[in-house]
C-alpha cells in the first residue's frame, strides 16, 4: 500500500512538472510566428560545460560548448 502511494505521488508530480515546460514552448512558437523578418527573436543557445583535471596545477577547469554554434563558447577557466 505504502508503495502504491508513493508511486501514484511520483507520477503525479512528474505529470503536473511537465505541464510548465509544455506551455513555455507554445508561447515560444507564437513569439516566433508572430515575429516579421524585421524583429530579432531571441532563443536559447544549448550548452553543454566540459570538465577537466589541468595537468599542470591539477586544478579543476571548465569550458562551454554551444551545440548549435558547434563551436567552443569560452576559453578554459579554473573552477
Amino acid at each position: 500500500m505504502k508503495k502504491a502511494l508513493v508511486t501514484f505521488l511520483l507520477v503525479g508530480v512528474m505529470a503536473l512538472s511537465a505541464v510548465p515546460a509544455m506551455a513555455s514552448t507554445v508561447v515560444a512558437d507564437e513569439t516566433a510566428q508572430k515575429a516579421s523578418y524585421q524583429e530579432i527573436v531571441p532563443f536559447v543557445d544549448p550548452t553543454i560545460i566540459h570538465h577537466r583535471l589541468c595537468v599542470c596545477c591539477g586544478r579543476l577547469q571548465f569550458r562551454v560548448w554551444g551545440m548549435s554554434s558547434m563551436r567552443w563558447l569560452t576559453d578554459w577557466a579554473y573552477m
